[in-house]
């Protein structure tokens, strides 16, 4: 598969979502200047590319630090750093062509031996890189041909790997700092980007500022960018209707009420919602009892969640696709509320009663969600405890098993195989669930090397339906979520993984 032939197939994908095949809007002129004020929920804990495993931290990330590969707004792959690639030896071979001329934020080269030290670092056993199950297994050995082209030899030929490399895993960090920071490196972040990185108070701000060097004329048009923690977006709406915050992302419909109240706010639907569902430890009592598994099925109301949650306006789902990707299928077990069927089965199995603790994160919608299941759940004789978590530690903690239960949500990846293998494999890079089944991992594994759509097709239609007759989440649907802008803001382009490009971003008259 060549680089022309990746394209059409990423870009066809998309476009069978309905999202429009754009490049990024500009609706003027821009204007040079300005600092953007962003509100959110924070939970960052580094700002270190390969460490990094927390969903908010990739929007301030990916103003720091370029990718290998970048993505359009309807998801297909356009040159990051890397300003074309061939895949050669029948795709075990994937040969990347650079962009000269560019340097760390530090002042160093960005090259060919940038490249293979990334990548080496990510895939080291002792670095202990988030990144490192996703890519070890697919590549053999990284060389360095000459200082602009780098060679990828792979363990088998594995189309998915550019769509890696337009998000964390192809993300490039300076040899340099990481030598002379060593552990402290998530702290002093060094990148190509059109931003650096200013100053951080932890639990309060973290500003950005101007790359006076960055390498693509005419970027970025802010000065600076601060974010802004805020403990809940209604809050955020109140200081944005004051002019203390410029935007704010992931907006629930309820949400926006208070926005669209100012004429100084306008409103942006989002490319597509978070999938939203509920999470257990799938290979621990009493989680690991699939009757208890069906009984929460039955007994969450799900279009209750829907109306209350986002008025209606989410799609509630028996599976993790959203419809109109080339892979989604609707062959999946159905969950239809049914309270007195959810009691019938907890009865018969003698689980009437039994004591959950659920984690209710600080954040505002999955805090919401938390109390509503909690409703649901006791409303059909379980004994469910709501234990408050800080937004900040709720994913870290799932991720090291002390939550067991818990509201989870992700956002879709250009292709399959960015979601379900990093979920549901055995030895997926963020399958904290555990759920493990030999034969879905058997598909898996076969299915992300094959270059033939159908073939794919066919075995990601078993995998879902497998997957969803065992109940490895609880799954709930999509939700349907708005970004707020104060009316000076332009440059915003909604993306599919949801997380704002702010490097285009510009402040009309600053």
């Amino acid at each position: 598969m060549n680089r022309r032939q990746m394209l059409s197939t990423v870009s066809a994908l998309m476009l069978a979502a309905g999202l429009p095949a754009t490049v990024f809007a500009q609706d003027a002129p821009p204007t040079q200047g300005g600092t953007l004020n962003v509100g959110f929920i924070s939970d960052l804990r580094t700002m270190d590319p390969l460490q990094s495993t927390q969903w908010t931290e990739r929007q301030i990330l990916f103003t720091i630090f370029d990718r290998l590969v970048d993505l359009n707004p309807d998801f297909s792959l356009k040159p990051g750093l890397a300003k074309s690639w061939d895949f050669e030896e029948d795709g075990r071979r994937l040969v990347l062509h650079l962009e000269t001329g560019v340097t760390f934020h530090d002042g160093t080269s960005f090259n060919a031996e940038a490249v293979k030290w990334n990548l080496d670092t990510r895939l080291d056993p002792n670095g202990n890189s988030s990144q490192r199950r996703q890519l070890e297994g697919v590549i053999e050995s990284v060389e360095v041909v000459d200082d602009a082209t780098v060679a990828i030899t792979l363990t088998e030929p594995y189309p998915p790997l550019l769509s890696l490399f337009a998000d964390r895993a192809g993300l490039m960090a300076s040899p340099a700092a990481a030598e002379k920071w060593g552990e402290d490196i998530g702290s002093h972040p060094v990148g190509t980007g059109p931003f650096k990185l200013g100053e951080w108070t932890r639990g309060s701000t973290l500003t950005v500022t101007r790359n006076e060097e960055f390498w693509q004329e005419g970027m970025p048009h802010l000065d600076a960018i601060t974010f802004n923690d805020i403990p809940s977006n209604v809050v955020g709406i109140q200081r944005m209707m004051i002019g203390e915050l410029d935007y704010i992302g992931h907006l629930t419909p309820l949400d926006t009420k208070l926005a669209a109240a100012s004429p100084e706010i306008s409103v942006e639907p989002s490319a597509g919602g978070q999938w939203y569902s509920l999470q257990w430890k799938w290979d621990s009592a009493p989680y690991d009892n699939p009757e208890l598994r069906r009984a929460v099925a039955y007994g969450l109301n799900r279009e209750r969640i829907n109306q209350i949650l986002w008025e209606g306006e989410g799609v509630i789902s028996n599976g993790f696709t959203p419809d109109g990707l080339w892979w989604s299928t609707d062959d999946l077990a159905d969950y239809s509320y049914d309270p007195d069927k959810a009691r019938q089965i907890l009865e018969d199995a003698g689980l009437t009663g039994t004591k959950l603790q659920l984690a209710a994160p600080s954040g505002d919608a999955l805090r919401r969600f938390a109390e509503l299941a909690h409703e649901d759940l006791n409303a059909i004789g379980l004994d469910v405890e709501l234990a408050p978590v800080p937004q900040s530690e709720y994913y870290a903690k799932t991720v090291a098993g002390e939550i067991r239960f818990t509201p989870m949500r992700w956002t879709q990846r250009a292709d399959p195989d960015g979601l379900i293998q990093y979920l549901f494999a055995t030895d997926g890079t963020a399958n904290s669930t555990k759920y493990s089944n030999p034969q879905v991992d058997e598909w898996i594994y076969e299915a992300r090397v094959l270059t033939d759509q159908d073939a794919r097709k066919a075995l990601y239609d078993k995998i879902q339906k497998q997957i969803s007759e065992d109940l490895a989440y609880m799954p709930v649907g999509f939700s349907r979520e708005f970004s707020a802008l104060r009316a000076e803001v332009k440059g915003y382009t909604p993306m599919p993984d949801l997380i704002p490009r702010f490097r285009y971003f510009w402040k009309d008259g600053a």
